[in-house]
């Protein structure tokens, strides 16, 4: 019994060390600051899952989303082998394919998304909820916590609550999300890794 407890605790500083666990979010004193640091970020990713509820749906997803300045890749794939949909775009255009083999493109996210899936979602908006700042040049309405951090957002017709944070690098981003509008559409992020480049 003694030897399976230090292979559990051996375990667990593994995988805190290699960043499944974050440490505690820093304070930040000036979300000004912090936010332009996030917006200036050359490149991210993040591996997670989305729970989605709509008044029609339910569903979960597994998401991987890279981000290299203005270009992106957004995977999404049902569970269970059910299917899966990657966007691949800029601001010139975006690409849709499925795994079933079709393919499609529009100027932009949102209404190919919608189209395909049935989930309206703002994708262009959501670079930025992401990882815990407002859409800049937007109104938003913005509450913050103890840490300096966003608590609550609202911005776009959407209500951005952040349930917690972790520490990557120089920088604190959310690792739980939940988002939900005035149409009933309700999304649950959970991120389980963040790269920053």
């Amino acid at each position: 019994m003694k030897r399976l407890g230090v292979l559990l605790l051996a375990l667990r500083r593994t995988l805190g060390a290699a960043g499944m666990v974050p440490p505690a979010p820093e304070p930040v004193s000036d979300f000004a600051a912090h936010a332009k640091r996030v917006e200036a970020l050359a490149g991210w990713a993040l591996r997670g899952r989305a729970a989605l509820t709509t008044p029609q749906d339910s569903g979960t997803l597994a998401v991987d989303w890279r981000q290299v300045g203005e270009a992106y890749r957004i995977e999404l794939r049902a569970p269970l082998g059910a299917g899966s949909v990657r966007l691949s775009g800029d601001q010139a255009g975006v690409l849709l394919q499925t795994s079933d083999g079709e393919e499609a493109f529009a100027r932009t996210p949102g209404g190919l998304l919608q189209a395909y899936t049935g989930y309206q979602l703002p994708v262009e908006a959501l670079r930025y909820w992401l990882l815990g700042v407002p859409v800049p040049d937007y109104a938003a309405d913005q509450r913050f916590g103890d840490e300096g951090l966003l608590d609550e957002l609202e911005q776009l017709g959407w209500q951005i609550d952040y349930r917690g944070y972790g520490q990557y690098g120089e920088l604190a981003l959310p690792t739980k999300i939940f988002l939900r509008n005035e149409d009933g559409i309700d999304v649950r992020v959970v991120v389980q890794r963040w790269e920053l480049n």
